[in-house]
């Protein structure tokens, strides 16, 4: 009698859990589904919550932040001296070479002063000059020269210097009222005092109405080479010393050829400078007959 009793005990608790599994799986699916539903039908209550959520930890986020970006700040404050110091170190060694050349300047200006009262130097005029533009290029066999476009109304004056930013062209030959005939220095006229670097050896530059002049008059143990700069000597008063004029490109048999720093073919523009030099002779005066 116990026994049957224990049995069908046994089966009820069996049924029993059988019924609650099936209904337990039932449960969990209706919960799937339903969830399912709530994520696509109220997809605002979502976003809504997670706006509230960041709402909520941004200020801790930004409260945990800020120890990091202290940290950072003062790497980068560091580094920042560091760089202060360096540059700081280049600037006083640049102060002190500057301290020395400055001191080495006021030096020499004292002794240049002294040795101008002592010689009676006077200075030269101080330059003017005036740009113009190349309206012609009269060159020819026969002669090598260009026409301005400046005259007598802005006050040019035959024998000022001819030059552009590359060296020395020539000068004016003679002035119009509104034009001026420029004498290069390649015209077979044309004779310009001049100095060959390094070591300042005394020449003549003569044109040949070739495109590279010659040099003459140099002295028999003159030392000149191929790719020698040539400067104006300032003798005779007609150039300043020290215009560039250009390079020596050749020398074969005594013939010494000079290549201009000016490119003929490009002249466009030129500056007209009155150094107040008084070298040149002026043009003869005709006697008026009374």
């Amino acid at each position: 009698m116990v026994g049957q009793q224990h049995s069908g005990n046994t089966a009820s608790l069996h049924q029993i859990k059988t019924k609650l599994k099936r209904f337990g799986l039932v449960l969990l699916v209706l919960a799937a589904f339903g969830l399912m539903l709530l994520g696509k039908a109220d997809t605002i209550l979502v976003e809504k919550a997670q706006i509230l959520f960041n709402d909520i930890t941004s200020p801790v986020l930004a409260l945990l932040s800020k120890p990091a970006q202290a940290a950072s700040r003062f790497m980068q404050n560091v580094h920042e001296l560091v760089a202060i110091r360096q540059e700081n170190a280049r600037l006083r060694e640049e102060n002190q070479e500057l301290t020395l050349v400055k001191l080495d300047t006021e030096q020499l200006r004292k002794e240049n002063a002294y040795l101008a009262d002592l010689l009676n130097y006077i200075p030269p005029p101080s330059a003017v000059s005036i740009s113009s533009r190349v309206i012609a290029d009269t060159g020819n066999s026969f002669a090598q020269s260009l026409i301005a476009f400046v005259g007598q109304k802005q006050k040019v004056n035959k024998g000022e210097v001819v030059l552009t930013g590359d060296g020395l062209v020539g000068r004016i030959a003679s002035v119009g009222i509104n034009a001026a005939r420029i004498l290069l220095i390649t015209d077979i006229n044309s004779r310009v005092p001049v100095k060959v670097e390094p070591l300042d050896t005394p020449a003549i530059l003569s044109g040949d109405n070739t495109e590279y002049p010659q040099l003459i008059s140099l002295p028999g143990n003159a030392k000149i080479s191929v790719g020698d700069r040539v400067v104006t000597s300032g003798m005779a008063g007609v150039y300043p010393a020290g215009l560039p004029v250009g390079v020596i490109v050749s020398i074969d048999d005594g013939l010494i050829k000079v290549r201009p720093f000016f490119n003929r073919s490009r002249l466009e523009m030129v500056r007209i400078v009155d150094y107040g030099l008084s070298g040149l002779l002026p043009d003869p005066i005709c006697a008026v007959s009374p």
